[in-house]
């Protein structure tokens, strides 16, 4: 993917507006899942602690390609999938700051 196809990916924060925004997409949570299993695996002398860790790395890895585009604020650190899907502005409008 070029930078110009990267940047077209972007759009500010639905519920405070700010510039500060994060990509974060399947490979991010791919990588994560990935270190879950690993840290899981050698913390199995705690059977309820890597069982649960194993199962979550597993999930997060069958969920990850689903999870493309999604970006966050750094700001208020809402994350959404892009773009942002008009109910979900009008929600994020009239929450109390």
């Amino acid at each position: 993917m070029t930078q110009g196809q990267k940047q077209d990916k972007w759009e500010p924060c639905p519920r405070c507006g700010s510039n500060r925004v994060q990509s974060q997409g399947g490979c991010f949570f791919f990588l994560l899942a990935f270190g879950l299993l690993g840290i899981s695996i050698w913390l199995l002398f705690i059977p309820p602690v890597g069982i649960t860790g194993i199962v979550l790395g597993i999930a997060l890895i069958i969920t990850s390609p689903l999870m493309k585009n999604v970006l966050q604020c750094q700001d208020c650190n809402k994350a959404w999938k892009y773009p942002a899907k008009k109910e979900q502005l009008k929600n994020d409008q009239s929450l109390p700051e």
